[in-house]
């Protein structure tokens, strides 16, 4: 039987840094593993600078990823809380990119288009009318709350997910939320993100501390943007106060020179920049706990499963999504203020027993929670 073909419409894709990113590139790779052919239209990354990119990259036997060239510049988080603006910057110039490729390319015939987020959604729609392509399926990676019921962006968006055929969501907290808001409840299906569980495993803290120069203390991760949201300037406070324990961070973003000074005072802070995702389960071994103190809504939280699977607790805020995926087997839950972040971490480095005992369960439960096995829940759309 012939490969069934499914386009992929996302603005955003690895080598670009962030969990979404990463997640298509585990789903471009099972799907050609089971034997689907993929094209995937994106824009080569805007959001992470100074980062190698090809127009075109052949993956596995049968995925082919495409890039349009497009403007960085850090305008996608300035237009992130502009939605018009964020409109015309995204979504036009790679509506016109990949009508244009699909026109060149009309000899192959999709199975699906699969668009991820909203500004995807649009352009997925124009395609599939325009290509006469049989499905689409699209992935919403955020979470709504206080979004407003009856202004005009809210219903032009429930308008947009209503015209696709079935609108996959990480947690049952955004599906209420896309019911209240009026997404039909039969277009609506949950489905959960995995990891490579052959990557992020336990490996030998004291050798890898030793190679990579991180001394033996007590110590605890950031992995992610460093932005307000994700609360690493946040995290960097409470480790003024917390001088026998490291702190180790991952990552980059407009609070990075910030946390860098509060470093030349706190030499319990490092700063240990960008890592090549493929060598990123190498610095969640090297610390004891991991922290994710974000201060908005997180529509699922990639790096909370990343470290559970290297063996890590985590200390994790209490918005979005965050409580879907993990419990307090794993994790302290706490609310993303200074004095509940620090009390928890110092918590774990006192309490050896209460720290043992989410050690021990973190990989298993990551082995229960995040397998692979999770693509058969958006396969069967396809």
């Amino acid at each position: 039987m012939k490969p069934q073909t499914i386009l992929h419409i996302t603005p955003f894709f690895s080598p670009n840094i962030g969990g979404v990113e990463t997640h298509l590139a585990d789903l471009i790779s099972e799907l050609d593993k089971l034997g689907y052919r993929t094209v995937t239209l994106t824009y080569s990354p805007i959001s992470t600078p100074d980062v190698s990119w090809k127009k075109e990259e052949r993956v596995g036997h049968k995925a082919v990823i495409f890039r349009f060239s497009w403007l960085g510049f850090n305008l996608f988080h300035r237009f992130e809380k502009l939605p018009v603006l964020n409109f015309i910057y995204i979504t036009p110039y790679l509506l016109v990119r990949s009508i244009l490729w699909l026109i060149v390319h009309s000899n192959i015939k999709f199975k699906a288009v699969h668009s991820h987020g909203l500004n995807g959604a649009i352009i997925g729609i124009v395609l599939q009318k325009l290509f006469k392509i049989p499905r689409h399926i699209v992935s919403i990676y955020s979470t709504y709350d206080n979004v407003p019921t009856n202004n005009s962006f809210t219903k032009l968006m429930v308008h947009i997910l209503n015209s696709t055929d079935k609108v996959l969501t990480q947690s049952r907290q955004s599906v209420s939320q896309l019911k209240v808001m009026g997404v039909g409840t039969e277009k609506l299906d949950l489905y959960r993100h995995w990891i490579n569980l052959r990557q992020f495993k336990p490996l030998n803290k004291k050798k890898l501390r030793q190679k990579m120069g991180v001394d033996e203390k007590f110590s605890i991760l950031f992995v992610g943007r460093m932005i307000p949201p994700k609360g690493a300037l946040l995290l960097a406070k409470a480790a003024t106060s917390l001088s026998e324990i490291n702190f180790l961070f991952v990552g980059n973003g407009s609070d990075y020179t910030t946390i860098k000074k509060m470093s030349e005072t706190n030499r319990n802070i490092r700063l240990l920049g960008n890592v090549p995702y493929k060598n990123l389960h190498l610095y969640y071994n090297l610390a004891d706990v991991f922290c994710i103190p974000s201060l908005y809504n997180e529509g699922w939280g990639r790096v909370i499963m990343e470290a559970l699977a290297c063996g890590l607790p985590v200390v994790a805020s209490n918005l979005g999504a965050i409580t879907e995926v993990i419990d307090d087997s794993v994790a302290l839950i706490v609310s993303p203020k200074l004095e509940a972040i620090t009390e928890s971490i110092k918590k774990l480095y006192v309490d050896h027993q209460l720290f043992e005992n989410l050690r021990k369960n973190a990989t298993k439960y990551a082995m229960t929670n995040f397998s692979a096995k999770s693509v058969r829940l958006i396969t069967k759309y396809y």
